[in-house]
């Protein structure tokens, strides 16, 4: 029986079986759901940008994290469902609440995906971390 079925997969007489176009089929379905598995991990951390970006403004015109900041962080989080344990966090050289105009800090959100295939299986987890970096235009007297 083994000698069969190696013989029928290392045939090379060009003809081609139900069984080698089936593993062919399965092959190349297998692939299009890891690129398009791969291609959803890129598209939410294109969003984990965007959303690193827009915090960095508003910490920027507000000078320093407000209950604004983890209002819009909530809002822009809400349309990421797909990400498990999305935090972020601010560092600053000085007290993050009030920044002072000209001090840098730095805004990092976190996040884990799932590399799942077909029906989220959930099979390979991927952390997916995001930095956005700005500097305070708020004056504090």
């Amino acid at each position: 029986m083994k000698k069969k079925i190696r013989h029928l997969l290392l045939d090379e007489r060009g003809d081609s079986s139900y069984i080698s176009t089936s593993i062919y089929i399965l092959v190349v379905v297998i692939m299009i759901v890891f690129i398009l598995s791969v291609f959803h991990i890129i598209s939410v951390k294109q969003e984990m940008d965007h959303i690193a970006d827009q915090m960095v403004k508003q910490i920027q015109l507000s000078g320093g994290v407000t209950a604004d900041t983890t209002a819009l962080f909530n809002a822009l989080a809400s349309q990421l469902n797909e990400v498990d344990n999305l935090n972020y966090q601010v560092t600053c050289s000085v007290n993050s609440s009030r920044i002072q105009i000209g001090t840098p800090f730095y805004v990092t959100i976190e996040g884990r995906c799932y590399l799942g295939g077909m029906w989220n299986f959930n099979l390979v987890p991927v952390d997916i971390r995001s930095h956005g970096a700005g500097v305070s235009e708020h004056y504090w007297k």
